[in-house]
């Protein structure tokens, strides 16, 4: 547990570290008012009168200017004066840097006339064809004419205004990209949609040229292989100019040659988790990417490799196996492996607005992260907010955002009760909410025991239900959800009565007297715990919520060489304050006391 004195340099840290995600002003004014929020000051509108304000405007011109306030002589008003300028310089820089890099990143990127992607950002997509894509290349017609005849700053413009349409007839996860010269080249994730696309086109075309230019185009579906289905889409295009011009031809049926045999991710793992686990990003993220380069779909490496990486990573820590550095470790390079396949599939706005965040209190926002990330890949609208967001920011942002739906993560049932407080804030702007992750189990009953609109157990099934939600919108309680009475109590006092059992623990555990201040510290933090885990177990009524926490604890204590009889000694210490605060959590109590004295039996007969 940290000290007062050490809670302030960690909050510090935090801010500062969370700038390294800074893209825009937006994500700055968010990050600084976390910031002051944090240590204790608040956001004030620089029109209001307040002699308590901090004369540093906080909006990096973003909106209405404001400052930070907190009354002059207290410790919330001297941690301000003494962090909060130097974290607006930072900050400032940053936006600055990522401005420029931005820029720089923009032009190697896109060709400068249409403001499309260039060839070699389409080179890159088209080396990842799967076999479900399609791919459409088109060419103006008659286009040296133009240029002859009218100039060739003419036909610059009518290529601006043929990219321009282009970009304008594109959907969802449609990449499209200037080729060279007046090709261009369009890639479709499903072949179906490859006459309704350029029938679009045409339409819009006709409708807007300034010049009687036509188009033609040839579409071919993808073998998987780049060379191939070019090299077939140029084909089919040559016999749509053949043809008489202003028309399209699909490449003829044929032998296309198979995909190369994808790789069984199940072996990816091992190695990627060696890496992941060293702290080695560039490798990491490298294997990641070669996947991708080798037509892994974008979905099945966030959930089989870097989801069951992480499932992995859990598991050797519980069997002491890992520290928490290692950990930590291995989530900044899935992390980092989940930024660079983001960055590897063209942004597109998607359907409607999903905010995904983390539960109040949850400490990591990795699994929020890659759900938000495969619910992008089915073409929806996403923005993720990272982990121990504010209730009130994220209500202030989903009002901001004009958002469609709220999905909750949620990792441990101990932060129910922030989902509630999510639940609430969303409900009162009449915002259904979504809810996922391994606290809610494997149904939907304790997601509505807490008042979600839905569950979901994959971004697949969390994106059907959004999408039904779009076509008929839920109505929602705008009441907050009330926690059981006794479940309420029981979080309010948990640390209250960790500390009150541990004099009870010391006399029925004696080994308890060897123990040094760490361990004694995290003795504690047990028994708070089990009373958090008791709590939420009574929050949506359901037993094996404490149970499979108690399980859960038995095998981590063990490996690190405390006995099951400790945890058994912990629980009847914890009994006499649990009955005081809550008399029908006892039973539960007791059960689960029982549950492990029967192991401790059955292990030694």
């Amino acid at each position: 547990m940290m000290d007062e004195q050490s809670a302030v340099p960690r909050a510090v840290l935090d801010a500062t570290r969370s700038l390294l995600w800074v893209a825009t002003t937006a994500d700055a004014v968010r990050i600084v008012a976390e910031f002051v929020h944090d240590l204790g000051g608040e956001i004030v509108s620089a029109d209001v009168v307040d002699p308590d304000a901090i004369p540093a405007d906080l909006s990096f011109g973003d909106g209405t200017p404001v400052l930070a306030s907190a009354a002059e002589g207290t410790e919330s008003r001297r941690l301000l004066d003494l962090f909060l300028p130097a974290f607006l310089r930072d900050a400032r820089q940053v936006l600055e840097v990522g401005t420029r890099v931005g820029r720089l990143a923009a032009s190697a990127s896109t060709d400068a006339l249409t403001q499309l992607p260039n060839r070699r950002t389409l080179e890159r997509t088209l080396g990842r064809l799967t076999a479900s894509d399609v791919v459409i290349m088109l060419d103006l017609d008659h286009f040296k004419a133009v240029n002859d005849t009218l100039g060739h700053a003419v036909g610059d413009d009518v290529l601006r205004e043929f990219g321009r349409v282009l970009r304008d007839t594109v959907r969802g996860r449609d990449v499209v990209g200037r080729y060279g010269g007046e090709e261009f080249v369009v890639v479709l994730p499903f072949p179906t949609d490859a006459d309704a696309f350029l029938t679009r086109l045409r339409e819009r075309w006709v409708a807007t040229r300034t010049h009687p230019v036509t188009f033609s185009a040839g579409i071919a579906l993808s073998s998987g292989d780049t060379g191939d289905v070019m090299f077939r889409a140029d084909e089919a295009l040559y016999r749509a100019k053949g043809s008489g011009r202003d028309r399209w031809e699909w490449a003829e049926a044929g032998e296309a040659p198979g995909l190369a045999s994808r790789p069984e991710l199940h072996l990816a793992v091992a190695p990627y988790l060696v890496e992941a686990i060293s702290g080695e990003r560039p490798a990491g993220v490298r294997l990641t990417l070669d996947l991708l380069d080798q037509h892994v779909p974008h979905e099945r490496i966030v959930v089989d490799l870097l989801g069951a990486a992480q499932r992995e990573v859990g598991e050797r820590w519980l069997r002491n196996e890992l520290t928490p550095a290692d950990e930590h470790l291995a989530s900044g390079v899935t992390a980092a492996a989940l930024d660079a396949l983001s960055g590897e599939t063209p942004t597109t706005a998607g359907v409607g607005l999903t905010v995904v965040t983390c539960a109040v209190g949850d400490w990591h926002s990795l699994a929020a992260e890659m759900f938000g990330e495969a619910l992008r890949l089915h073409g929806f609208g996403v923005r993720v907010l990272g982990a121990s967001t504010p209730v009130p920011a994220v209500a202030e942002f989903l009002t901001r955002q004009g958002a469609d739906v709220l999905a909750v993560s949620c990792s441990l049932p101990i932060f129910f009760p922030g989902v509630v407080q999510l639940i609430h804030a969303a409900h009162a702007q009449g915002i259904p909410v979504i809810v996922g992750g391994r606290a809610f189990g494997t149904d939907a009953r304790r997601a509505l025991h807490l008042g979600a609109d839905g569950w979901a157990a994959s971004a697949q099934d969390a994106g059907q239900l959004i999408a039904a939600w779009r076509a008929s919108r839920p109505d929602v309680d705008p009441h907050p959800p009330i926690l059981p009475a006794g479940a309420a109590d029981l979080f309010a006092q948990c640390r209250a009565l960790g500390e009150e059992s541990m004099r009870g623990l010391a006399s029925a555990f004696p080994a308890m007297a060897a123990y040094d201040q760490p361990r004694l510290d995290r003795t504690r933090e047990d028994l708070v715990f089990i009373v958090q885990f008791l709590a939420a177990a009574d929050t949506v009524a359901d037993d094996t919520v404490f149970l499979e926490f108690l399980d859960w604890l038995d095998v981590l204590l063990n490996r690190r060489g405390v006995p099951t009889q400790a945890i058994i000694a912990g629980l009847g210490a914890l009994r006499p304050g649990v009955e005081r605060v809550d008399g029908a959590a006892v039973r539960l109590l007791d059960a689960g006391r029982d549950l492990l004295v029967s192991r401790v039996l059955l292990s030694t007969a």
